[in-house]
């Protein structure tokens, strides 16, 4: 234990908001303390200290966020809990503003304090006074500047930002780049190394420096082996999206080298991970700051893909302006690379993209769909929309509209435009009234259920390759079995309900494989009848 710790032991259990890159962030720092010693629980109520790893990508994230600290502070007057720290994209985004408003938080953390945490949580518990705004510092390395600077980097306030200045950052990107779209960026950094030191969270994928090039982590799994794993490939954003903040905190975008990657998805493997998805704030930007650019994409599948053991490779975060055609060709041909294509759109109509400080349109991102589908029929597809975005007209609603219609989108989340500070869109003109915002979310929302069921109907009779997730108790009979195929990302997606021939639960067990028969589909989720439990007999992927 570090030697600032207290003499009596303590619980410790870290709470998660936000997405999958932040649950990795969660488990290396539940490695930390793990590696000290101190035991780590999953439920809050059970702990001695409570870790809240915020998210604040839009309003609703920041609100669950508070809400979520305030519910644990809350634990030091109704349970067992001692002190409570706040850590993540919020403490590192608004730390003064968190300690001010909620004084029964202990420590507010930012990433440059993530390695010392087993100290700061020592000295907290053992009652030395430090700062409560701990390891925030100065702006994040290559942070995007403060508000007035924005403009020398976009374009001026309430106008679209000029595309035309970006250039790959390999020859080889600019000719295999599917769609042809520019990608604005930040400017590149000069000198540009590949895995900087300057922060405690850049650090943590490298611990220990003289073990295995890969991170401390410890999974939160309730006690149960989960089937899957998130494989962090690189952390950042170089993208100047006019309603995204997350380059001012997150910093510029930083590739994890190849073989620390491989190395630690051995380990998972090992650890029983049957998939690995791969996530990042922008997973097609892995490998522009590596020797040999974006071209190594290809080569990090077909190397994960001799790992023994493992069964499905999940890529997510896709930037459709940033798609090559060498990335999508391995994708379609590699087996154990899942035929899923999560698109981050935001929107298609090319007056919004572009204000957005993005490329494309309906033509264009229709023709990449084509494309995908003609490379892997089987290719299902993932996307998120705004609605509401300033400027955003009911011609530019109709044409997302008949996007959705003509294209079928497997999975589509939606949400209405938030306004966050620091970003150049909340000062753009012609605002959206949130009641007006809020009407085409319902409309848009409304259809695409119904085209979202078609979808899934299109899998009756299909047979798909699963692995499950999740069994009831041993002596719940009635309990469902639940399974994931290709076609379903963890955390975001549907599921599938497996039964067997009599139209009972399967009884198969967590991280068991199967081949199952789709024999309806309820809502979005399929219900799909075992015919085949060989185990290695069965692919992972169709």
């Amino acid at each position: 234990m570090s030697a600032s710790a207290p003499p009596d032991a303590y619980r410790v259990a870290v709470v998660t908001l936000g997405c999958g890159r932040n649950e990795v962030d969660s488990e290396q720092l539940a490695g930390l303390f793990h590696r000290e010693g101190t035991a780590v629980v999953d439920d809050p109520a059970d702990a001695d200290v409570v870790l809240v790893n915020t998210c604040t990508f839009i309003a609703p994230a920041k609100q669950e966020s508070i809400d979520t600290v305030l519910e644990a502070c809350q634990l030091k007057e109704d349970g067992r809990a001692r002190a409570v720290l706040v850590v993540g994209c919020m403490a590192q985004r608004y730390p003064n503003e968190l300690a001010e408003a909620i004084p029964e938080a202990d420590a507010i953390v930012g990433f440059d304090g993530y390695a010392d945490l087993p100290a700061v949580v020592g000295d907290v518990l053992a009652g030395r006074q430090r700062e409560r705004v701990v390891g925030v510092g100065e702006a994040h390395p290559g942070a995007r500047p403060s508000r007035r600077d924005l403009p020398l980097l976009v374009a001026p306030v309430g106008a679209p930002a000029d595309q035309s200045s970006h250039t790959p950052s390999t020859a080889a990107d600019l000719d295999t780049l599917l769609l042809g779209l520019s990608v604005p960026e930040l400017p590149p950094e000069a000198p540009r190394v590949a895995t900087p030191a300057g922060t405690s969270q850049d650090l943590l994928d490298r611990v220990p420096d003289t073990g295995p090039r890969f991170p401390v982590r410890l999974p939160q799994t309730g006690g149960v082996a989960r089937p899957w794993a998130y494989l962090k490939i690189a952390s950042g954003c170089d993208r100047v999206c006019t309603f995204c903040a997350i380059p001012s905190f997150r910093g510029r975008f930083r590739s994890r080298p190849l073989e620390e990657l491989l190395a630690e998805a051995a380990w998972l493997v090992d650890g029983g991970a049957r998939e690995l998805v791969l996530v990042s704030e922008n997973t097609t930007s892995w490998g522009k700051d590596l020797d040999g650019g974006r071209a190594l994409q290809p080569t990090l599948l077909r190397e994960l893909s001799q790992l023994d053991g493992l069964d499905r490779i999940r890529l997510m975060y896709l930037q459709p302006a940033e798609l090559t055609l060498p990335l999508l060709q391995a994708m379609a041909e590699l087996p154990k690379v899942a035929s899923y294509f999560d698109l981050s759109l935001q929107h298609v109509s090319g007056p919004v993209v572009k204000a957005m400080a993005r490329s494309g349109d309906p033509e264009r991102f229709g023709t990449m769909i084509e494309r995908i589908r003609d490379l892997d029929p089987d290719a299902v597809f993932r996307s998120n929309f705004i609605l509401g975005f300033p400027g955003e007209t009911d011609a530019d609603v109709a044409a997302l509209e008949d996007f959705l219609e003509t294209h079928l989108l497997d999975w589509v989340g939606l949400f209405p435009f938030s306004v966050e500070d620091g970003t150049p869109s909340a000062d753009f003109a012609d605002q959206v009234p949130e009641e007006v915002a809020q009407e085409r979310l319902l409309r848009v929302g409304e259809l695409q259920e119904r085209l979202a069921d078609e979808a899934a109907r299109r899998f009756v009779g299909r047979r798909l390759d699963v692995i499950v997730q999740e069994r009831a108790a041993a002596d719940d009979d009635e309990g469902p079995t639940l399974a994931r195929s290709y076609r379903e990302a963890p955390d975001t997606d549907g599921e599938i309900e497996l039964v067997d021939r009599s139209g009972r639960p399967a009884p198969l067990p967590v991280g068991a494989r199967a081949t199952v028969e789709v024999v309806d589909a309820v809502g979005v989720d399929l219900v799909g009848r075992v015919v085949d439990a060989g185990g290695d007999a069965v692919a992972a992927r169709r």
